[in-house]
């Protein structure tokens, strides 16, 4: 396995950890220095390569730059996401097709098969994609699962957020 993407799967483990509120000692591949900064309010969104659950690659920027996009950063484990469910599901029935919903499956631990039988049992939005390599992770600067980022239809970031109490409908306003 390369080495940086051993450094990914140690700094995603990380995350893990540092949510479940757990005691950590960093192991010395995932030095501060190698951490992705989030991107800022107004920062121009980067694409990243990712895959469908079925397998096909797609490419986030696909999703920029046509309407206003909410990207959440999930995994079926995070109690978090699971708090977000039902806000994201009140989003997308207000806002309807005038907002892209996409949520990218962000575990190490979890397989697009697994992702999908969880997404269709809880009727999760359409679009699930799966980050295998951490490419928008590392894009985004991700801090970690429950973490939202709402894109305007010229590609800005209007809003970042983490945690399952986050007023979606509000912070999607903006991007409008």
């Amino acid at each position: 396995m390369p080495s940086i993407l051993k450094e990914k799967i140690v700094r995603r483990h990380l995350t893990v950890i540092a949510l479940a509120g757990l005691p950590l000692v960093a192991p010395h591949t995932a030095s501060a220095q190698s951490e992705t900064p989030q991107l800022a309010v107004g920062a121009h969104a980067p694409g990243a390569a990712v895959k469908t659950l079925s397998g096909s690659p797609v490419d986030l920027s696909h999703y920029i730059g046509k309407t206003p996009v909410v990207i959440e950063f999930w995994a079926k484990w995070c109690p978090n996401c699971r708090a977000l469910e039902p806000k994201m599901t009140e989003a997308r029935h207000t806002y309807g097709a005038r907002v892209s919903f996409v949520t990218i499956a962000a575990s190490v631990d979890e397989t697009p098969a697994q992702v999908r039988a969880y997404a269709k049992a809880h009727g999760l939005i359409p679009d699930v994609l799966y980050d295998e390599t951490g490419a928008a992770v590392d894009a985004y600067g991700a801090p970690g699962t429950s973490y939202v980022v709402v894109i305007d239809r010229k590609g800005s970031i209007v809003y970042t957020g983490a945690g399952g109490d986050q007023d979606l409908i509000a912070a999607i306003k903006p991007a409008l």
